[in-house]
């Protein structure tokens, strides 16, 4: 009995595991075909997102490299070459154009994240997605057994976004000696294309574009602009960059010699508009020359004369009354401008004699720009002085174009150096004390070398962050001609492991001790060549380039 019961309940479990495995077997099955299609989706994520990462690094890495072109379009196809030569599952990978998006991190130091910003404008960072999805250039991923349960295609999508990220302190030291106005000096107008006219116009505004696009007379923002009057001078006359320009034929210009009498009709013309009758009108222009200065003062508009008596013909400085002086004047006096339109420590005469005892509007700024250390006598630093102005313009692309995290500094040289702004992350301080400053703004010579020390004080000074690269980016138009050699301050660099970007502008420039400077700290020097329509483009493109240098990092 006992036998007979165990046999049966044997033959029942028997039966139950037949049929438990007969319902199993299915389950197994499906989980193991799931399996295998889940490691194909696993493994096609990860030879995605390998692709991402590869594709974004390098995108990312020719912004930090690129000098000039177009760096998105140089970008962008370096990342779809990179990114094709991934495959998964055996096919070759792609990504559509706006899988590819450039734009700008800014970092939040408190928290220590980035945020990613959209533009195409100065981009420091791409983002990619490599999607195997339906309607993507990949199309889905092929499933092998789960079309068993009716999918037969999966979306898998990576994503990658790298970012140029380190550190910088970045000191920019800028050359402010009386070479870098030259491009705009009448004395120089035989030797270059100068835009000596913007210079006067934009004497009474406005300001300069930013940036200010130089060009022939007729072509920049002051194409159209009149321009101050000084005293009754208003005409600019002839172009000084026609090429056959010539003083004495000059309808701008009025000559009134010492030694003879003024013959100039307009003259006359004017000064009987300004009710002078003729007596006094020939008491004014045929004078003895002693009084050449009050009678040329008078007949310009600097003065007004008023005789004592009805029979004086002198002219006297106690007769006359001067007209007030513009607001950019500081410390010259009209009797300054006078002795210098004869020829007196002139070095618009000392170019071309032709000028001497002329007078107009160009012989005016001639003389505000001629002034030595001018910047004590007069205020320019609201016109367009070339190369400065494309100086400044390129230091504003560089605050532009520079990261969230870098700090910056100004440090600015001529006989002497001075530190101008404190390293900090307040970028745009720098550019704003630049657009105030001037070519000959403390003295007039180059000392390279003294601006390479300051540059290189801020930048082992406290205020340096001990973690981040060290740069000096050193702008200069002319030879070193006084201070320490900039090659041994150039080292004192290098071993303090900073590195020195040197670009110089202008025909002046001494490349040489430029590209030696940047040699021995190993940096890099740029040439901003040609017409300062030419160098002021090409200065943009250099400061974007060295804004955008750095390795890039993968953030996302």
């Amino acid at each position: 009995m006992n036998t007979c019961q165990n046999l049966d309940s044997l033959q029942r479990r028997r039966a139950a595991a037949i049929v438990l495995v007969a319902v199993m077997v299915p389950v197994l099955l499906g989980f193991a075909v799931l399996t295998i299609d889940v490691g194909v989706l696993y493994n096609a994520r990860a030879d995605m997102q390998n692709a991402a990462d590869a594709g974004a690094l390098s995108a990312a890495n020719i912004l930090g490299s690129t000098i000039g072109g177009n760096e998105v379009t140089l970008a962008r196809a370096e990342a779809l070459a990179i990114i094709q030569r991934h495959s998964t599952l055996g096919r070759e990978l792609s990504v559509a154009p706006s899988d590819i998006v450039f734009g700008r991190i800014y970092h939040d130091e408190l928290a220590n994240t980035f945020s990613f910003t959209p533009t195409e404008t100065g981009p420091d960072a791409v983002r990619i997605a490599v999607r195997s999805s339906t309607g993507s250039v990949n199309g889905p991923v092929p499933l092998f057994f789960a079309s068993i349960f009716g999918k037969s295609t999966a979306d898998v999508e990576a994503r990658a976004t790298a970012a140029l990220t380190g550190l910088r302190d970045i000191a920019v030291a800028v050359d402010l000696s009386g070479s870098m106005k030259w491009d705009s000096e009448l004395k120089y107008y035989e030797d270059r294309n100068i835009n000596l006219r913007d210079v006067w116009c934009s004497l009474n505004g406005p300001l300069p574009n930013r940036p200010y696009i130089p060009g022939d007379e007729g072509d920049t923002q002051y194409a159209t602009d009149t321009g101050p009057t000084i005293g009754v001078m208003n005409t600019w006359g002839n172009s000084l960059n026609s090429g056959s320009y010539n003083p004495l034929t000059d309808p701008g210009l009025w000559y009134i010699p010492a030694s003879a009498n003024c013959t100039e009709p307009d003259i006359t013309a004017s000064l009987t508009a300004r009710g002078y009758n003729a007596t006094r009108r020939s008491q004014i222009m045929a004078g003895p020359s002693s009084t050449w200065a009050n009678r040329a003062a008078v007949m310009i508009g600097l003065a007004a004369w008023t005789p004592s008596s009805g029979g004086d013909t002198s002219v006297s400085s106690s007769e006359l009354t001067w007209i007030t002086y513009p607001s950019y004047r500081k410390t010259w006096t009209w009797a300054d401008y006078l002795d210098w339109s004869t020829g007196n420590n002139n070095g618009v005469t000392d170019e071309d004699d032709d000028f001497e005892y002329q007078f107009g509007v160009k012989m005016f700024t001639g003389f505000l720009l001629d002034q030595e250390d001018y910047f004590g006598d007069t205020n320019l630093t609201m016109t367009p002085l070339q190369p400065m102005q494309g100086a400044k313009d390129g230091v504003q692309e560089f605050v532009n174009q520079s990261r969230s995290f870098d700090q910056m500094s100004l440090e600015i040289f001529a006989s002497t150096a001075h530190h101008e702004i404190d390293l900090s992350s307040d970028r745009q301080g720098v550019a704003d004390r630049l657009y105030n400053m001037q070519p000959n703004y403390y003295d007039s010579r180059t000392n390279i070398g003294g601006g390479l020390q300051s540059a290189i004080n801020e930048l082992t000074g406290p205020r340096a962050r001990p973690k981040a690269q060290k740069i000096i980016v050193l702008l200069s138009d002319g030879a070193s001609t006084m201070g320490p050699d900039p090659e041994t301050v150039a080292q004192t660099a290098a071993d303090e492991d900073i590195i020195v970007y040197t670009i110089s502008v202008g025909a002046s420039a001494d490349r040489t001790v430029m590209q030696n400077i940047a040699a021995i700290t190993g940096g890099q020097e740029f040439y901003a060549q040609g017409t300062p329509g030419e160098y002021a483009a090409l200065l943009q493109s250099i400061f974007r380039g060295i804004a955008g240098l750095g390795n890039a990092t993968l953030i996302e």
